[in-house]
């Protein structure tokens, strides 16, 4: 997977980071930050898949993909 410039991202939960900082990282990469999951959401940021979240069961229900901080990281340096 790859992140790139103008898809739509979501946060859910509890991270290690601030979800500040998180969304300002995604934000340097172009991404664009959504409050919450819908259909236009390209990918969900939630360091539990299996929490039960309202965010996560909209992810799995619409076929978006759930990543970690971790992978987020990873990936968003990527996109920089």
């Amino acid at each position: 997977m790859t992140l790139r410039a103008g898809q739509r991202i979501a946060f859910s939960g509890h991270f290690l980071a601030a979800r500040s900082d998180l969304a300002a990282r995604a934000e340097r990469a172009g991404l664009h930050v959504d409050d919450a999951v819908t259909a236009a959401t390209d990918v969900l940021v939630a360091n539990d898949a299996g929490s039960g979240s309202a965010a996560v069961r909209a992810a799995l229900a619409l076929g978006v993909p759930v990543l970690d901080e971790y992978s987020f990281d990873a990936l968003v340096l990527a996109a920089a």
